[in-house]
């Protein structure tokens, strides 16, 4: 409940696939476990374009009787986002080194 000094915080996630920013807004922040996909284009050393689908699975781990460590659940607007950013920047540039054979072969 609420205090008088208190009040509700509108949480916007990036959602949708592939990811578009502000798509769900919510009033809580579930801790999961929980699973958010994606498509990201990708392209290979030989310059053939390619459309991924991912799929993450993510859990927020923490001591719920420190107030300090569940504060900084909220330091991070857009967790989804940055999760899907993060993630598409290190496959691209993986990707990137490798010929288009060689990613198809894995």
């Amino acid at each position: 409940m609420l205090g008088p000094d208190e009040q509700f915080t509108q949480i916007r996630l990036s959602g949708g696939t592939p990811k578009v920013s502000n798509r769900i807004k919510s009033l809580c922040l579930l801790l999961g476990p929980d699973f958010c996909t994606d498509i990201i284009e990708v392209e290979t050393a030989d310059h053939t374009k390619l459309s991924v689908k991912l799929s993450y699975n993510w859990l927020f781990s923490l001591d719920r009787a420190d107030p300090v460590q569940a504060s900084k659940l909220f330091d991070v607007p857009d967790f989804i986002g940055d999760l899907a950013k993060s993630c598409a920047a290190k496959i691209r540039g993986a990707v990137a080194g490798v010929r288009f054979d060689e990613f198809h072969s894995r």
